[in-house]
């Protein structure tokens, strides 16, 4: 399409609506062409990767069954040229309320000694969602204005597009 090429050397000039749609067209050319090659990349794929799904899923059952000690979380299974390892990992991770309810419980049985040698206590602030309308409201000091600025932090998202017909 040598006219698209054309229509693209005039970036940052506004497009008229005849080159929006053919320039719109050879995108949605592009991505169908695309699809295509993945949706046949995937059925190449599919006995592919149930294979090593099963092959993974039978190499973790036989080395936790047979395998020997490797590290703290992990065992390992030696072939002649090849190994196998499998780490076998847990994470937790600290109920709030849960805590909060054995504190009480401690405190009713009046074991309030052990409190300070199982709990550290920590106070917490949230800003409320309405906070900016506040801020707005007030005339703070600089100072204070830039440290309530330094309590938000914006992250770029990268940008989406969307080429479609018009419904």
């Amino acid at each position: 399409m040598a006219s698209a090429s054309k229509i693209l050397d005039k970036i940052l000039v506004p497009f008229s609506p005849a080159e929006i749609d053919e320039l719109a067209i050879e995108y949605r050319a592009i991505e169908a062409q695309i699809d295509e090659w993945d949706k046949q990349d995937a059925e190449r794929k599919a006995p592919l990767l149930t294979r090593r799904e099963q092959l993974q899923n039978l190499f973790r059952d036989v080395v936790r069954q047979f395998g020997s000690a490797h590290a703290e979380k992990s065992k390992i299974m030696h072939g002649v040229k090849f190994e196998i390892m499998a780490t076998f990992g847990i994470s937790s991770s600290i109920d709030a309320a849960a805590v909060n309810n054995f504190r009480l419980a401690l405190v009713k049985a009046k074991l309030t000694r052990l409190l300070k040698r199982i709990f550290d206590r920590t106070e917490r602030w949230d800003l409320r969602p309405n906070a900016g309308e506040v801020i707005r409201s007030v005339q703070l000091p600089p100072k204070l204005l830039a440290l309530y600025s330094a309590c938000q932090v914006t992250h770029a998202r990268t940008p989406t597009l969307v080429v479609r017909p018009k419904t």
